[in-house]
This record gives C-alpha cells, sequence and structure tokens, in this order.
C-alpha cells in the first residue's frame, strides 16, 4: 500500500505538471458541444467558453451551441463560465465529441457537470432503456437496489421479508435479469429469492435498465433485461471535492452515513467512496418484526488515468452485510407452522433490538478490475480485466453449538475478461465486434455439519458477438447476433453422503433485429425482436434441502412415484429427466415523445420462453430443524405479455407531475396455469415542485408519492396449510396443478412525502415513506406468509458538499 502510495504521488505530480498536448503542424481541431442549466435543463445563452491559455474560445448561442474551429492542440481544457453560475474546466481531445456542459448556480450545492459522448457507444439503440430520475435517485438512494430499482417504470420488486429485495423486469428475475456493477457483470450466488445483488445503490450515481432481451449485447441471464449501476462520474482538474451525508429513520431505528471524495488533476482523477448502515428490528404498523436487523459496510476506491489516445481504469470496491431474517418464518412442528400463518402477531415476536441472531445471512463481495481504452480515428479498443470474491454464509436455526455454524458456506471466485472493438464506419455501417470469457469456481467451504445444499462447481465461457448499424435516412437500423459456449463440472454428495460427478455442455446462437423510426421532430418508435437463452442454474438442478426458511428440491433431486409421493434419495441426471436451456423469444416496442413541457413514453412487449424453469410451492414437511413449506423445480414453456406506460409534464411555477403504471400477463402455457409470485398492476403518481430562495433556503423542493398496487387476480388456485397439515392421504395424487399456500393479498395504497432544502453547502431533507401507516402485504413476498410489510417510516437526512 506504501508503494502504490507513492507511485500514485509521482504520476499526479508529473501528470499535473503538463498543461496541454503540444500544437500539432496543422490547425486542424475542433470542438462543440451545448451549455446548460443542470437545474431546469435549459440553454444557457451568451456563456463563455474559452481555450485555457490562449485566447481562442467562442460563446453559446440562444440555443446554447457554440462551436470553436481551427484548433491547433490535439488536447486542451475547455473553461466554461457564466455569470451566476460555477465555473467548470473540462479536459479535451479529439476522441470524444458533443460535450454537454451542466452548469450549476452558485447559491446551490450541486456541481457542474460535463457529459461526453463517444463517438461510437456499442449499445443497442432499439432496446428501451428507462434510467431512474436524478430526484427519486436523491430520494430514495438508502433503500436497497431491489427497491430502488422499483422506482423505474416496469420494475418491480421479489423479497424475502424486509432486507432481501432484487429487481422483477418485465415479470422476471434473479438470473434471467443481468446486474453490471460499474462495467463488470456482478457474479454472485443469483438464485432463489433470498439473495440480493450485494451493491450499495448509495455509492452510484445513476441506475438505467435495459429491457429488451440483451442477451446479444450482454451474454446469457439476460432474458428479462439488464440492470446497470453506473458510477459517479470521474472529471480531470477539478478541485478536492466531496459529499458526506448522515441518514436516520424512524422505522428500525437506523442510522446510515456515507462519503465520497474527489481530486482531478490534469490526467489523473481520484474517486474514494465509503458507506456504513446499523438498523434493528423493523415493525408493521402493529407490531414487530423480531430479527429483522441489517449492518452494512462498504467502500470503493477508483482511479483514472488518460493520456492522449488512451484511457486506463483502476477499481476496486468492498461490501460486507449482516441481515436478519423474520424468526416467525421458522417454527417447531406442524401445528407450529399453520398457526404462525394464521395467527396475527406472528409467534416468537419480540421487544425492538439491534441484535441479529438466526435465521441471519452473512455476505462479502469484493470486485477490483482494470480497464483500458484506445481510441482511434473513428474507432476504439477495450479491454477489460476483473476478479470478484463472494462469500455467503447462511445460519439457521440450529440446537446447541451447531448454532453457532453456517448452515451454508458458499465461495465463489469469478475471473472475467472482455474485449471490444468498435470499427470505423464501412459503408455507413457502425458496430462493435467483441468477446467476452467467464471462468468461475464455487465451493462448499467444509465446517458446516450438512449435505451442501448445492454441489461445488466450475463453470467456463466464452461469448463472441457482432452489433451493426447503419441510417436509413432519419431511422436507423440495427442488427446483432451472437454465440456462447459454455461448460460445467459439479461434484456433490447425496443424501447418503456418496459422491456424485456431472459435466454439462451448454451452447447456443442469438440474435436481435431492430429498428428506430424517427416519427416526427419529437416522436420516436423504437422496436426490437431478438432471442436470448440461459443454461439451467447449478440451484436449480441440484438444490437439496433446508434454506432459510423454507425448503428447496431442485430438478434433479426429486421425482414422484406412481402414488403421488416424492422421491429426493436420489440424485438424477440429463438421462433421467432432460433439463434443456431456456430460450426466449422477445420483441418489444417503445413509444416516445419528448415536447417543450410534456414527455410520454409506452412500452409493449411479448415473450416466449420455453423450458422456462419455476419453482412452486409442493406442500409442508417436517424436519429435524422444524417444520416448512417445501417447493419444488419443475419445467414448462412459458408465455409473458405486459405494457409499461410514463408521462412526465412541466406545469407552471416549477410545478411538475409524473404518472407511471405496468402491468405483467403470464402464463405456463404447457400446463394453462398460472405461476405462482407474478407481480401485479401498479400505478404510481408523484407531484413535485422546486421552489427558489426562501428566507435562509437558498432552493427548496417538495414532492408527494401515490403508489396503488391492485390484486393480483392471475393467481393458481389455494390450498391453505391447515388443509394440508389434515390431510390423511396424499390430495396431489389425483390432481397436481399448480397451488399456493395463501390467496393473493389485498390491493394497497401508499403515500410517500418528501421535502428538501438547501443552506450554503448543507442539503437538509425530510421523507415520510407510508404516511397513513398502512397494513398490506406484497404478493412477490416469499414471507408474506407470516407477516406484513413495514408500517410508517421518518426519514431525516443531512448532505454536506463541498
Amino acid at each position: 500500500m506504501k508503494l502504490f502510495a507513492t507511485l500514485v504521488g509521482v504520476i499526479a505530480i508529473i501528470t499535473g505538471s503538463f498543461s496541454q498536448v503540444p500544437p500539432t503542424d496543422s490547425c486542424q481541431y475542433q470542438v462543440a458541444g451545448q451549455v446548460l442549466d443542470i437545474s431546469s435543463q435549459q440553454p444557457l445563452a451568451f456563456a463563455s467558453v474559452q481555450i485555457e491559455g490562449t485566447t481562442r474560445g467562442a460563446v453559446t448561442n440562444e440555443a446554447g451551441y457554440f462551436q470553436i474551429t481551427q484548433v491547433c492542440y490535439r488536447e486542451f481544457d475547455l473553461v466554461i463560465s457564466f455569470v451566476g453560475y460555477k465555473t467548470v474546466i473540462h479536459h479535451h481531445d479529439p476522441f470524444h465529441k458533443n460535450p454537454q456542459i451542466f452548469l450549476a448556480p452558485d447559491s446551490l450545492t450541486l456541481k457542474s457537470v460535463v457529459i461526453e459522448e463517444e463517438a461510437l457507444t456499442g449499445e443497442l439503440f432499439s432496446s428501451s432503456v428507462s434510467e431512474l430520475s436524478t430526484q427519486d435517485l436523491a430520494t430514495y438512494q438508502s433503500q436497497s437496489l431491489g427497491d430502488l430499482a422499483s422506482k423505474i417504470t416496469g420494475v418491480s420488486v421479489l423479497k424475502t421479508g424486509q432486507n432481501i429485495a432484487k429487481p422483477i423486469i418485465h415479470g422476471l428475475h434473479s438470473n434471467r435479469v443481468l446486474v453490471v456493477n460499474n462495467g463488470v457483470r456482478h457474479e454472485f450466488q443469483n438464485w432463489g429469492s433470498e439473495h440480493a445483488p450485494e451493491i450499495d445503490p448509495s455509492l452510484a450515481e445513476n441506475i438505467k435498465v435495459v429491457k429488451g432481451a440483451a442477451t446479444v449485447r450482454y451474454g446469457p441471464e439476460a432474458l428479462g433485461g439488464v440492470l446497470l449501476i453506473e458510477p459517479p462520474k470521474m472529471d480531470f482538474l477539478t478541485s478536492f471535492q466531496g459529499e458526506i451525508q448522515a441518514v436516520g429513520q424512524s422505522n428500525g431505528r437506523s442510522g446510515e452515513g456515507t462519503v465520497q471524495l474527489q481530486k482531478g488533476f490534469h490526467r489523473v482523477a481520484f474517486l474514494g467512496q465509503a458507506s456504513v448502515v446499523q438498523q434493528g428490528d423493523l415493525h408493521t404498523p402493529d407490531y414487530q418484526l423480531t430479527n429483522t436487523g441489517k449492518k452494512e459496510q462498504s467502500g470503493a476506491f477508483t482511479t483514472r488515468f488518460h493520456y492522449g489516445n488512451i484511457d486506463l481504469v483502476a477499481h476496486f470496491s468492498h461490501f460486507d452485510q449482516e441481515l436478519g431474517i423474520l424468526r416467525s418464518a421458522v417454527t417447531g412442528n406442524l401445528i407450529d407452522l399453520v398457526n404462525a400463518i394464521e395467527q396475527t402477531p406472528p409467534p416468537l415476536t419480540q421487544p425492538f433490538s439491534y441484535g441479529i441472531s438466526n435465521p441471519r445471512q452473512r455476505v462479502r463481495h469484493n470486485m477490483a478490475k482494470i480497464r483500458g481504452q484506445w481510441f482511434g480515428n473513428n474507432q476504439s479498443v477495450e479491454i477489460q480485466y476483473a476478479i470478484q470474491q463472494n462469500n455467503r454464509q447462511e445460519f439457521d436455526v440450529r440446537r446447541g453449538t451447531i448454532n453457532l455454524r453456517p448452515a451454508i458456506d458458499l465461495q465463489l471466485i469469478s475471473h472475467s475478461l472482455d474485449a471490444a472493438w468498435e470499427h470505423p464506419s464501412f459503408h455507413q455501417w457502425e458496430g462493435r465486434l467483441g468477446a467476452q470469457g467467464l471462468v468461475q469456481d464455487n465451493n462448499n467451504l467444509p465446517g458446516t455439519s450438512t449435505i451442501p445444499f448445492i454441489p461445488n462447481y466450475n463453470v467456463n465461457r466464452i461469448g463472441l458477438y457482432l452489433i451493426e448499424r447503419r441510417p436509413l435516412g432519419n431511422d436507423w437500423v440495427e442488427a446483432g447476433i451472437r454465440y456462447d459456449y459454455q461448460t460445467m463440472s459439479i461434484r456433490g454428495r447425496n443424501s447418503r453422503n456418496d459422491v456424485y460427478r456431472n459435466n454439462l455442455n451448454f451452447q447456443n446462437i442469438t440474435a436481435t433485429l431492430g429498428l428506430v423510426k424517427q416519427l416526427s421532430d419529437y416522436e420516436t418508435f423504437r422496436t426490437n425482436l431478438g432471442t436470448a437463452w440461459r443454461p439451467p442454474n447449478v440451484s436449480e438442478l441440484y438444490s437439496f434441502g433446508r434454506h432459510q426458511t423454507s425448503i428447496d428440491y431442485g430438478l434433479w433431486r426429486h421425482r414422484f412415484g406412481e402414488d403421488g409421493s416424492i422421491d429426493t434419495d436420489n440424485v438424477l441426471d440429463e438421462n433421467d429427466r432432460p433439463a434443456p436451456s431456456e430460450v426466449g423469444f422477445k420483441w418489444i416496442g417503445t413509444y416516445e415523445s419528448t415536447r417543450e413541457s410534456q414527455q410520454t413514453e409506452v412500452t409493449a412487449y411479448i415473450n416466449y420462453i420455453q423450458n422456462y424453469i419455476y419453482t412452486k410451492p409442493a406442500g409442508i414437511t417436517q424436519t429435524i430443524r422444524g417444520a416448512f413449506p417445501f417447493f419444488i423445480y419443475d419445467q414448462d414453456d412459458a408465455l409473458l405479455m405486459g405494457v409499461d406506460a410514463s408521462t412526465t409534464l412541466e406545469h407552471a411555477h416549477q410545478l411538475s407531475s409524473k404518472l407511471q403504471g405496468s402491468y405483467v400477463w403470464a402464463k405456463n402455457v404447457t400446463r394453462n396455469e398460472y405461476f405462482v409470485g407474478l407481480p401485479p398492476a401498479n400505478v404510481q403518481y408523484q407531484l413535485s415542485q422546486r421552489l427558489g430562495k426562501w428566507g435562509v433556503l437558498s432552493e427548496s423542493s417538495w414532492s408527494v408519492s401515490a403508489n396503488y398496487t391492485f390484486r393480483q387476480f392471475q393467481a393458481p388456485r389455494t390450498i391453505p396449510a391447515r388443509e394440508l397439515e389434515a390431510a390423511e392421504r396424499n390430495i396431489f395424487a389425483e390432481n397436481d396443478a399448480i397451488f399456493d399456500l395463501l390467496p393473493p393479498p389485498n390491493g394497497y395504497f401508499l403515500l410517500d412525502l418528501s421535502w428538501s432544502g438547501q443552506i450554503d453547502h448543507f442539503t437538509l431533507g425530510v421523507q415520510i415513506q407510508n404516511t397513513l401507516n398502512t397494513s398490506y402485504r406484497n404478493y412477490t413476498d416469499r414471507l408474506r406468509y407470516f407477516a406484513d410489510e413495514t408500517g410508517r417510516n421518518f426519514l431525516l437526512s443531512l448532505k454536506y458538499s463541498f
């Protein structure tokens, strides 16, 4: 570390001494861009744009645009200033073009921001991409990543209790939604509903969702879409700056602190971040939720180096989290389980505590990456290597000293290598040729005194893809193709402790075809037809036994007898029960309208998935660790259709409103039945206003958000737990249709209020979540069988920016 710090200091001193690249023989370079107000997004006319150290410059026109031609320097520093606004310095080179400069008034704590549009982006133009608004990100950033992403139209949340949340995109979740964090595929135990991504959203600057079948660009496991978490932008030539924030919440009596520090020299920039959270037991409007505490620490450090047409980024992040899981979800015998489902408040409810006992989770995730980019004339080459270490421990309620041992102790090591070439335009065709490689090693660490829930395994995967696009007048057409090959080596033990082994190979070709149609100056239609695929996850094949609050049996760990009884003693393979890869065919179309005071977006989609793997309740059972509902994996064809819609209106007096909603219809077309846990229809409305100077406040704003979630009418039959417990025979022998233990909960209405104000460098925020203290249950929460969701929550935040 001392050597690294010394090296960084030497680089900073040397590179900081340079001002700009010496002039070339001919003055052939130019720069153009636009200057806007960061709050209103309105152009700033007559702003000054100057090349530092020279007399060359320009003044923006009425639309905020500027252009400086015949520049003799290949690289130079732009100084952008405007009366009453903070000055910003931007380092520019010919490999980036069309900068958008957002200036912040002197009265705001916001920083001026420069957004560079790279000549080649490599993304799919025809995909539907939605992002979290700046206001929502600032308001809800202390929530989990899953809860935060659910603020985006078309995204809902899958939960296991109050702390474990993961996003659902167009009805799909877990390893059908790919998470890309800081440009790296986030590799973790992404199976079941109990494992949320180990990412702290308070350290992110932007969250986007790609809703199309994005497998061609990002690889397998993107049947539902891709969640992109983007870090803060690292600028050069910036003074030492940062943010320090403290957040307190009444529900759970939690405290959170975050810090972000940044410094940019001429060619080197540094960014450091850290966060810590301490939360106690949460509560519903009527009772305490015992053992729902949380402890979390995270941090990240990034450095960026730029010289000429070379750009290098090195990054390291660490995440450490301990979560309690509702104690009432673990019972003694079958009668206790039935009573726990029917009883209010649930059994084992205790007074508030910060302690976390079993059942609980402990997760640590480390990620390090290095990325290099070379920019040429209308082309670029990017190479990125990343290594991730994920350690997951799950502690069940067990007797004696063994209660201190984890029942599941997994270590996942992932190496990934990505390379891409953005080629020069050829007969108007632009595109990217890329290769991606992944090597994984997942092992059960000794000392659990249990048969491993999933076996040890190794994964090797390589993928090659090509994406091309070209203009057709004002429109764009694009096409992409990809080939993936994956091997999987499996080593495990069965219920008799005998060793079993298997080697599996999967391969697939996926493709996409899209069109971007410019309907008018303010209307655009994007449509995309693509295929996607996903090989079965190891847990879907081999999961066995107790897993926190339920029992799961994979496709190759159960079979039914002629009398309908279930056998879990033997391990099957592809010869006993074929388990082909999921293959999806998805069409998506998006209409966008952007006018001066109104923005509207409507997205419709159809997704047909062959060999869809899913879980379904199969009954309740008694084990030595208690009584639990048990679930089995099955495989059928599925059809999902839906629509997302949102519209934003800008009213007078800085008042704006947003209405958004989403609806998903899905069915098991093989069995002509509904699935369990499909997200119900949802409608949200938000009214907000940005206020000017008032008293000691230099800026303030308020918002009210109303959210109504409908009752899910697409639900299978219900067989109550008491009926299952009292049955004297196998009630599934004659009817094996999908069922649930409880009917879907009633629809519910939630109301949130928020206000924020700025005084000099300080920003104060006040928020009330679930203002009406509504009692409700979430249909996509596995623990809805036992308890309500959280009640009213007061949130107070204070941020200092410098």
